[in-house]
């Protein structure tokens, strides 16, 4: 070999041990940087040529600077960062709203509730005394003010969840764009490392967020889709993902000519499918289309109690019906007021979201709602099934609206047993006038057919009332109300399915005339008595009195404006302890109904909401829903521990492979060094050999 050979080898050996260093020490310095993975140098050895009858080695060369990753395990680590994300999610936003439900000693909806019926039941020890009625009263506002401060507090959680959504997808959508702008440089620059780098870090930060897919392209790229098959990234082009309000859709079946629009008001958890199953207008009118509904995309329909498949008749505004806390009816296209010209057919459908929902679009007008059901499995209806946004969904739609929709249902439930029993009693002073606290949509419609929030707990059944002389006090007999004179003729007493609130107000006058005159005024009833004339109620077992609002201890429909009668506060003589007893007379101290209310403590009562449906107290009601939400917490937790566990372990097996060992390193380090330093000596012998073969010639 010529000493230009040993030259050639030494500056060979010399630029590798630098490449060698120079990869070593960025392992070194990237020791502990987020998705940093380990580089090593592979050399190869150089063609060797030959001298005379012998081949000569001609060093080696840098092959590829390697980058060390398992792309198998980082497959299962993103599942199972995705999954940890998911419940990881639902246990930081469920520990805030668990507070919200945790009772303290005296203090709590809980306490308010057994403090309430305690002092009803004071109060029927001595129904004639002003201070049990007082702080009957007071313990009335503590549990109303509680119950409301639990909806708000509920609904700013709601809220708060809906702004971290939002965030969260313009999160998403920027690491989509970020990945898709990577895709454009690795083209052509597949062995840049830190770029592989970056796009793998990318990566894992969506998977926290959504449930993702990787597929690895020849050329460098990657093709990011939902594990429900959405594509996110393809090559230079980032899909968006969207976070839009509540909206609803439709789709027609094959020669459909309607030219209508599903409405609808309220807000739920759960998604509405409308399939038409019998065809006509959709305004409400007898031979008006019918309608069935899923919850869960198709695939099963709501029952009645019986399992009989329910129908629902299409109607307007005035005819829409409530479908799981949803008002839900039809117009035109345009116009949510005015009906549709042509009729609807057999196979129509309708989608109703209630909620605000993640949406991904194909195109900038073709979009689709991939927001998680909890109704339905991600893997069958393309929704998400993990992720932190999914996990958001989970405590926004099944957590936070369930508990508001069953503390609503529990909070109607007792406006309606203590108003209605509440009804039938008197107070200490007897009524000169009165007017409904709630109103109807229609009052020429039968009442069972309002939106009185009520109006389904209406039954056929009589109503009395009891007049007094308002000089003497003395009774003036007590009757119940006639409906004879009320078409349809022949019913003597109320009858929800026929008689209107305009039909109730016309057999109070009809059944009390010169006496008590009732009118109806902006959908609410009024009765007002002659001059010199009182009245009581002396009986109601038709509901009207509850459902309307008229001698009831609560205002209010639900638990979002629960209180105590502005009529009570006012004059708690106006509490009903008392009865109307046979002779007409209200008992000075008579404490009848009183404990008819204190009794309700212990009554076993339906709550129905969305999410259950139980017979037990109104107290165990409560309890169980606190322990639900316990429970909740704890499911979160304990997923979250699983999960992590999981993913650390998969995250650990990835190190082995792509982490820095710094002792390696450092062993790496020396042995390059080594290298270096025998490179250099070998340059200095040939350097010297050169100058002896100089100085041989001089």
């Amino acid at each position: 070999m010529t000493l230009n050979g040993i030259y050639s080898l030494g500056t060979k050996a010399l630029m590798n041990a630098q490449v060698g260093i120079s990869v070593t020490g960025e392992n070194i310095a990237n020791a502990d940087a987020p998705g940093y993975s380990r580089k090593t140098v592979t050399y190869a050895t150089s063609d060797s040529f030959r001298f005379r009858s012998l081949y000569m080695g001609n060093g080696a060369d840098v092959q590829e600077i390697a980058r060390h990753y398992n792309y198998y395990v980082e497959k299962q680590y993103l599942a199972s960062n995705s999954e940890t994300s998911y419940w990881g999610q639902q246990a930081s936003s469920l520990s805030s709203v668990e507070e919200l439900f945790n009772e303290k000693k005296d203090y709590g909806i809980s306490s308010a509730l057994d403090q309430f019926f305690t002092s009803m039941g004071a109060l029927s020890q001595d129904a004639s005394s002003d201070a049990y009625r007082t702080e009957l009263t007071e313990y009335a506002t503590t549990l109303s003010d509680q119950l409301r401060s639990l909806n708000d507090s509920l609904t700013a959680a709601r809220e708060a969840a809906d702004s971290e959504l939002s965030d969260q997808i313009d999160t998403a959508n920027q690491l989509m764009a970020t990945l898709a702008e990577y895709n454009k440089s690795i083209v052509g620059n597949s062995t840049n490392t830190d770029l592989q780098d970056a796009m793998d870090l990318a990566v894992r930060q969506l998977s926290s967020l959504l449930d993702v897919n990787v597929i690895h392209q020849e050329n460098g790229q990657y093709t990011v889709l939902t594990q429900s098959g959405q594509t996110l990234v393809d090559g230079t082009h980032a899909y968006k993902l969207a976070f839009e309000g509540p909206q609803s859709s439709k789709q027609l079946t094959a020669g459909s000519n309607y030219d209508g629009q599903v409405y609808f008001e309220g807000t739920g958890s759960n998604e509405l499918t409308i399939d038409f199953v019998s065809s006509g207008p959709t305004d409400g009118s007898a031979g008006a289309a019918t309608f069935r509904v899923s919850l869960d995309g198709g695939k099963t329909w709501l029952t009645d109690e019986n399992g009989n498949e329910l129908t629902y008749t299409a109607g307007d505004y005035d005819n829409r019906v409530s479908i799981e806390g949803v008002s839900v009816w039809f117009g035109s296209a345009t116009d949510p007021n005015a009906a549709a010209t042509n009729d609807a057919s057999v196979g129509d459908e309708f989608n109703v979201v209630p909620k605000s929902g993640l949406y991904w679009y194909k195109t900038t007008s073709d979009k689709v709602n991939i927001s998680p059901n909890a109704n339905s499995f991600a893997s069958d209806d393309g929704r998400l099934g993990s992720g932190s946004i999914a996990g958001l969904f989970q405590v926004r739609d099944q957590s936070i609206t369930a508990y508001k929709e069953e503390m609503d249902a529990l909070a109607k439930e007792l406006i309606w047993q203590v108003n209605y029993q509440h009804s039938q009693g008197a107070g200490t002073e007897h009524y000169a006038n009165v007017q409904a606290g709630n109103k109807v949509n229609d009052a020429s419609i039968p009442l069972g057919d309002t939106q009185l929030t009520f109006a389904d707990r209406l039954t056929a059944g009589g109503i009395s009332l009891a007049l007094y002389d308002k000089t003497t006090g003395d009774p003036l007999g007590t009757t119940a109300v006639d409906f004879s004179s009320i078409v349809p003729p022949g019913l003597s007493s109320f009858d929800p399915s026929q008689h209107s609130l305009n039909d109730v107000a016309a057999a109070i006058n009809a059944t009390f005339p010169g006496q008590i005159n009732a009118s109806v005024t902006d959908g609410r009833i009024s009765l007002k008595a002659a001059d010199g004339v009182q009245f009581e109620f002396a009986g109601d077992t038709t509901g009207i009195l509850a459902a309307t609002g008229m001698n009831t201890f609560f205002s209010g429909n639900g638990i979002s404006d629960v209180q105590v009668d502005a009529r009570v506060l006012a004059n708690t003589g106006r509490i009903n302890a008392s009865v109307v007893d046979g002779t007409g007379l209200v008992a000075s101290g008579d404490n009848t109904n009183a404990l008819a209310m204190t009794d309700l403590a212990e009554k076993d009562v339906t709550v129905d909401s969305i999410h259950s449906s139980a017979s037990q107290t109104l107290s165990e009601h409560l309890h169980s829903l606190v322990s639900k939400v316990g429970t909740d917490m704890d499911t979160a937790s304990r997923s979250y521990t699983y999960s992590s566990s999981m993913a650390k372990q998969l995250d650990s097996m990835q190190q082995e492979v792509s982490g820095v060992n710094l002792d390696e390193e450092y062993a790496n380090l020396t042995r390059y060094q080594q290298s270096y330093q025998a490179a250099a000596q070998l340059i200095q012998t040939a350097n010297e050999m050169f100058d002896v073969v100089l100085s041989l010639k001089s």
